[in-house]
């Protein structure tokens, strides 16, 4: 069985599908209250939760060390708290 530090010694210096995953997010979520949401309120509200959803499982990507190796990188890509009433070092500290 390999120790953690082995597996992230073989891991990408940056997994950049999560932050293209991220980019959507808050793309998605500026999107959905700038141009969804004067036309269609419901199906903005609709699509504002599961971005929520999205940015939430990111929070917690990034609490555990993705998606690069810099810690405080990784806090910026995750800098606006838009589904959680915490900022990200709170939900870190009730985390861990």
């Amino acid at each position: 069985m390999t120790s953690m530090g082995n597996r992230r010694h073989g891991a990408a210096a940056i997994e950049w599908p999560t932050v293209f995953l991220a980019l959507l997010c808050y793309g998605g979520w500026l999107a959905a209250g700038f141009l969804l949401w004067p036309s269609y309120p419901l199906l903005a509200l609709a699509f504002l939760t599961l971005i929520a959803a999205l940015q939430s499982s990111l929070m917690h990507e990034v609490l555990h060390g993705h998606p690069t190796r810099n810690a405080r990188l990784n806090e910026a890509f995750v800098f606006l708290p838009i589904g959680l009433v915490w900022p990200f070092r709170r939900f870190k500290t009730i985390h861990l």
